[in-house]
């Protein structure tokens, strides 16, 4: 196996040489078009005009991200069925173009996506913090080792088999990701619908009028045949138990941001919720801090411990998930502290509920491009309520039911990031010839 510099097996940049006429149409290709692994979106387009301030390829070129975190990400691609067999792209891809009698476009490709040469090339790069290169130069130095045409073949194909095969392996992974979702939804329905509690329910109980079970039903008697809002759940309740608005049994409040925000106020020992910035778990500790100086400046004040925290705004996975505060912490305006640590209620009793009614939730929200939920609707939101004792029981039943789901799912995830490291594993044999 010879080894060559880059310069010696493909051109680097080439010439933005299109013979085609100026008004002809081929393929458009950003930064954000390509993939971390190999995948392109050829759906864009652009006249040969108008290229003259971009990168331009043809088929069978390999393009090469040289900008941070880009480069570090990975991107890169083979580019192939463009439009009229040319394209035009982002000016921070570098264009190799092999030189086919030496070296296969794959064998090219494959040596450029592994992860120690990248690391190479970012010890190389140029530039600014956030603006840093692998300069085209640096990359025509570097050297590649070059086995025979038929070698070459052989290895790649020996490379997308084993690629294949942690694909299928991925596919089965992520179907039963899904199929673990589908279970936890399912779990929580019939948790919540008393199903999970019909036996606990049926034996004798003593139930006195005082207990503040009791006084709720006086307070608010709201049953099952209630119609309820059209965006919340739909669940099956038992008849002794009550749908209640979260404002008629718990407190409901909103922080706010800062009125001066200074970066050293950040610093200290009071935990600070935010929903924009920190993913919400079961049992939550932020991240971020804020001093009493700090605390001072902003118009909220510290929730208790077992405050459940509801996200109030934000996109996909942020926005209708919640909380429960295992340390205190303030909040802002992102968030809403539910007390109910000193009410009848469990607070994991109401945390499933929102697991369960996520989607609801996150439908329910006003503004335009980014719809938040507030004070008032969160206060208006239903859930169904039983005993403290039957929620003591329904959480214990949800989390020994859920505790293998959690475990499971935790190993599929731990499968999956350790996929990349096994395709990195594949490159570093193929290039070493050990497969």
């Amino acid at each position: 196996m010879e080894i060559w510099k880059l310069s010696q097996v493909c051109d680097i940049n080439p010439k933005k040489t299109v013979p085609l006429s100026p008004d002809t149409i081929i393929t458009f290709i950003p930064m954000e078009s390509v993939s971390t692994t190999g995948f392109v979106d050829y759906s864009q387009t652009i006249s040969v005009s108008s290229i003259k301030s971009y990168s331009v390829f043809k088929n069978d070129d390999v393009l090469f991200a040289k900008i941070t975190p880009c480069m570090e990400n990975g991107k890169g691609a083979i580019v192939s069925n463009l439009l009229n067999g040319y394209g035009a792209g982002s000016t921070e891809f570098i264009v190799l173009r092999p030189h086919l009698e030496q070296i296969t476009r794959e064998w090219l490709f494959y040596f450029l996506s592994q992860k120690a040469f990248r690391l190479q090339c970012q010890g190389n790069m140029t530039g600014s913090a956030g603006q840093k290169r692998v300069p085209a130069k640096y990359l025509s130095e570097c050297t590649i080792p070059v086995p025979p045409l038929p070698e070459q073949q052989r290895i790649v194909a020996r490379i997308e088999e084993l690629f294949s095969q942690l694909d299928a392996g991925v596919e089965t992974l992520k179907k039963t990701k899904q199929q673990l979702e589908v279970y936890r939804q399912a779990v929580l329905k019939e948790a919540f619908e008393g199903k999970l509690t019909s036996m606990w329910r049926n034996q004798p109980r003593d139930i006195s009028p005082k207990t503040d079970y009791e006084s709720i039903r006086i307070i608010d008697p709201i049953y099952k045949d209630i119609a309820g809002d059209e965006n919340e759940i739909h669940l099956d309740l038992p008849s002794t138990w009550l749908k209640l608005r979260i404002g008629d049994v718990f407190s409901v409040e909103v922080g706010a941001t800062p009125s001066r925000q200074v970066p050293e106020y950040w610093k200290g020992n009071i935990n600070w919720v935010s929903s924009g910035e920190v993913q919400f778990s079961h049992i939550y500790r932020t991240k971020e801090q804020i001093t009493d100086e700090g605390l001072a400046h902003a118009s909220t004040k510290i929730q208790p411990v077992g405050t459940v925290m509801l996200a109030m705004i934000g996109e996909g996975k942020t926005r209708g998930q919640a909380a429960i505060l295992k340390v205190p912490a303030a909040h802002n305006q992102n968030t809403a502290a539910i007390l109910v640590s000193m009410t009848p209620c469990q607070p994991e009793y109401l945390y499933y509920f929102f697991q369960l009614n996520y989607e609801n939730t996150r439908r329910v929200g006003s503004g335009n491009n980014q719809k938040a939920l507030n004070k008032e609707r969160v206060r208006a939101l239903h859930f169904p309520f039983a005993s403290f004792d039957e929620q003591r029981e329904i959480v214990s039943e949800i989390e020994s039911r859920l505790s293998v789901c959690d475990a499971i799912e935790k190993t599929i995830i731990t499968t999956l990031q350790q996929t990349d490291s096994m395709r990195q594993v594949v490159l570093k044999q193929a290039f070493e010839g050990r497969i």
